[in-house]
């Protein structure tokens, strides 16, 4: 049979697979080809020629392992791009995240097809190699000083916006590259990281490197090579970043550490934020996690003592915080209130710039009957399409596009209407009401242009930009002193979700947003427009007060058992026929339930119950939700729940600790 070999005598590979098989593939190596442990290659599995990932490599086959190897193919690598601390780490996730070790794997390495390849360097768009960093104040230093000196352990560094919490970073970066070891500095955002890497290039130049998805993958595996040899010594990038390889790992940063794009949300669904922790225990490193507003689960941590707690309570250079205005508005035709608009015009006028914030994209969001009220809803999910300008309706979770419909699917009525604002109306707008002003628009639709993030900075230095439009991107560490105002559209969409911690992400997303304004000084506004200006998490934000609104959500948490009081896992059952997936959930339900009662465990289950979003992209979702005191108490429950259930018909997501639960 070509292409395969019978075992005796001859050198095999262990190679793990991009499969849900938690398990690795013994391949025969062919005579003459070079193959390390640490190396990909390319196998042919299950009819397919996929990559691989190496751990071993012996001169003998497995003893009579009952079938004839299939060859390599070839080798990916000319050398090897991982090693045993890698391997250990991929172990890790796989056992914590319920995940095969071939899933974890994939997600840790870059996908570039071959080492071999040489990139050119393409350095940001600086003038010079010249500190960007002043003078820390008394505050900041002390809190340099006292990381510094301390042994490698967890540090959260809670200042307000504007408090001059990077500069600690470069700092703290600055130290340990001294000592020659590396730093990995995470962001949550890809455009985030253009801003904040021009600004370390001036400190660092060619030590320093980029990862992130949007790079092409030869890109990425040149840094990840550079990084791993040592010729880079930090690296900036999202979440992937974290499995970056050092020779000597001394420090990782985690900038705005309460963000949600920190978790995966395919298999395995890690945080980045929870790797971080078990790295930097591992690799004895320092750890720096900053926020002004911390997740409920990191500043209850820093509060009993597992993390050391800074606080940064002034802005830097003593810039006052801004005054925050709530308005109410009433719906439609009131998108930009009269106040807004005096404040816009005023800021403007006086030199100043001025940041919209809208969480939504499209031109109008929702399409809906104007007499029963029904929306226009995706026929592939149970959610409501866009309408989007250029595309017509769209469904923003499984793409699927349609024209806006004549009259209305429930009723018959002709009275179409649309309601709400979406980014490019708010634009239209904005050009109509301000003429002449120049309003550049931020969101997951013009983000996808490289060169976006790099122009809207330099047109915001410049301050050839008066009004930056966008989604939440424009809410996550941007540095822009010239903003003077921040205006955020309609405060209430998401406070109402499904999902327990919808009131921390909101009031987080308010109070960086608000963040986003007189950073350098000076007369400062922000304006939150709302249906409903007597929510209680207003007052939070209206006063800067993060504190208080943990001290309110904690109590909440207790009393529910969620975070930080419990952990949570999220079992979700996916598949095209509803009546299977009720019975596949139902039949894993049950399951769960019967462990549960033989080993007298202290694990609640919840559902399965409908997801919130039921239908999506064709499939149907149920779910189920597991609370115990430590995921040591469910982990295992789910494991052996998964072992006994065998269904082909449908597909099982589970999701440790998640962040969404939609």
């Amino acid at each position: 049979m070509s292409g395969a070999t019978s075992a005796e005598h001859c050198t095999s590979a262990e190679v793990w697979i991009n499969t849900p098989v938690n398990k690795s593939f013994t391949y025969r190596v062919p005579d003459g080809m070079r193959l390390e442990p640490g190396m990909r290659a390319t196998v042919n599995f299950r009819g397919r020629r996929v990559t691989g990932y190496v751990t071993s490599v012996a001169q003998s086959a497995p003893v009579d392992p009952g079938y004839e190897l299939k060859d390599v193919i070839a080798a990916v690598d000319q050398s090897p791009i991982f090693d045993e601390r890698l391997v250990t780490l991929v172990q890790y996730v796989a056992e914590t995240y319920l995940s095969s070790a071939g899933e974890a794997f994939a997600k840790a390495l870059p996908s570039s097809e071959s080492s071999r390849t040489r990139v050119r360097t393409i350095s940001p768009r600086v003038a010079s190699l010249t500190s960007v960093t002043g003078e820390l104040s008394l505050r900041q230093a002390e809190i340099f000083k006292q990381i510094e000196s301390s042994r490698p352990s967890p540090h959260l560094i809670y200042g307000i916006t504007g408090s001059g919490k990077t500069e600690i970073y470069i700092n703290m970066a600055r130290s340990v590259m001294a000592r020659g070891r590396s730093v990995i500095y995470l962001v949550p955002e890809i455009s985030l990281s253009s801003q904040i890497y021009e600004r370390l290039y001036r400190v660092f130049g060619e030590s320093l490197v980029l990862y992130h998805s949007m790079l092409s993958p030869n890109r990425r595996l040149e840094n990840w090579m550079k990084f791993r040899r040592g010729e880079a010594k930090i690296v900036i990038g999202t979440r992937s970043s974290v499995f970056m390889q050092a020779p000597d790992l001394g420090l990782i940063i985690i900038d705005e550490e309460q963000d949600g794009s920190y978790k995966e949300q395919s298999s395995p669904r890690y945080s980045a934020r929870h790797i971080a922790f078990y790295r930097a225990k591992n690799e004895n490193a320092h750890l720096i996690l900053g926020s002004a507003t911390p997740s409920v689960e990191t500043l209850y941590a820093a509060e009993r003592g597992g993390i050391t707690l800074h606080t940064l309570d002034e802005r830097y250079g003593n810039a006052a915080m801004p005054d925050v205005e709530i308005v109410r508005v009433k719906g439609k035709g009131d998108d930009i209130s009269s106040i807004l608009k005096l404040y816009t015009k005023r800021a403007v006028s006086q030199g100043g710039q001025a940041v919209y914030l809208l969480n939504r994209r499209g031109f109008s969001p929702l399409v809906m009957c104007e007499d029963c009220g029904a929306p226009v809803e995706c026929s592939h999910c149970s959610i409501s399409m866009n309408y989007h300008r250029d595309r017509g309706m769209l469904c923003h979770y499984c793409g699927s596009v349609r024209p806006v419909p004549r009259k209305c699917a429930a009723c018959g009525s002709e009275s179409i209407v649309q309601v709400g604002s979406g980014t490019q109306r708010i634009e239209e707008m904005l050009n109509s009401e301000f003429p002449g002003y120049r309003v550049f628009r931020l969101d997951q639709d013009t983000a996808r242009r490289r060169e976006a993030v790099p122009d809207l900075i330099d047109l915001m230095d410049r301050r050839e930009i008066d009004i930056l439009l966008g989604t939440q991107m424009v809410s996550k560490g941007f540095d822009f002193p010239g903003i003077t105002l921040a205006g955020i559209l309609l405060a209430d969409i998401g406070m109402n979700m499904p999902d327990f911690r919808a009131s921390e992400r909101i009031v987080s997303l308010l109070i960086q947003l608000a963040g986003r304004s007189g950073r350098a000084g000076g007369e400062s506004r922000v304006v939150i427009q709302t249906f409903n200006e007597e929510n209680e998490i207003f007052s939070f934000v209206r006063n800067h007060d993060y504190t208080g609104f943990y001290r309110r959500e904690l109590e909440t948490r207790r009393a529910l058992g969620y975070p930080p009081f419990g952990r949570v896992a999220r079992i979700l059952v996916r598949g095209k026929n509803e009546a299977e997936v009720i019975e596949a959930s139902g039949e894993l339900g049950n399951g769960i339930d019967s462990i549960i009662a033989g080993g007298s465990l202290r694990v609640e289950k919840l559902g399965p119950s409908p997801a919130p979003f039921t239908k999506i992209g064709g499939n149907y979702r149920y779910q189920m939700i597991l609370k115990a005191p430590a995921t040591a108490e469910f982990v295992p429950v789910i494991k052996e729940a998964l072992e006994n259930f065998r269904s082909g018909k449908v597909y099982v997501e589970v999701d440790i600790d998640p962040v969404d639960m939609l």
